[in-house]
């Protein structure tokens, strides 16, 4: 796999879906973009959906925030970064769980996409973070934007997939993360 051209791919599709929101929504102040509801299964590995929120949607109820729940957030699934991916994820499939003759080479196949995968998730985000701050994606944007992992879904992983996708220097400007982050490690 070219992870090189794949991450070029993803950041690319990726702006250019938070562009197009930017520039439908010019009254909202977008703060974020996440990638979110990684899935894999054993036989393939599919896109994990790119959401973004704005300001004005972030709500509180009984202590609880939806400032980094992506699921919960306005645009939990931008549908045209995601559909552009999807050849690339056929093809990772492919190359990576098509070779596996045994449930246990499937399973070490599987391991080994899982993580090559999330390590390029965070350099996606990471890219597209910078992209976002130097006025490259939509000049709406504001200037502490960020580009984040947060799946919850992964449990004790979450904390260290926020690490690994936001720069340390980036964590301290992007209101709010720096807590989540913490709250995350602790549970």
């Amino acid at each position: 796999m070219d992870w090189d051209a794949f991450e070029a791919a993803w950041h690319d599709n990726g702006c250019r879906s938070l562009a197009g929101l930017a520039a439908a929504h010019p009254d909202e102040r977008l703060y974020a973009a996440a990638f979110h509801l990684f899935y894999s299964d054993g036989v393939q590995i599919l896109p994990p959906a790119l959401a973004a929120n704005a300001e004005a949607e972030v709500s509180r109820d009984h202590g609880y925030s939806t400032r980094f729940a992506p699921a919960e957030w306005r645009w939990d699934v931008l549908d045209a970064a995601s559909d552009a991916m999807r050849p690339w994820y056929h093809r990772l499939s492919e190359e990576f769980l098509g070779p596996a003759g045994t449930d246990a080479d499937r399973d070490a196949a599987m391991e080994t996409l899982e993580a090559a995968h999330d390590d390029a998730m965070a350099r996606v985000c990471r890219a597209m973070t910078v992209t976002a701050r130097r006025g490259g994606i939509h000049d709406l944007l504001p200037a502490d934007f960020v580009v984040v992992i947060l799946d919850g879904q992964r449990g004790d992983e979450e904390a260290d997939l926020i690490r690994a996708s936001v720069d340390p220097l980036v964590l301290a400007t992007a209101p709010g993360l720096a807590g989540h982050l913490r709250e995350c490690a602790e549970a």
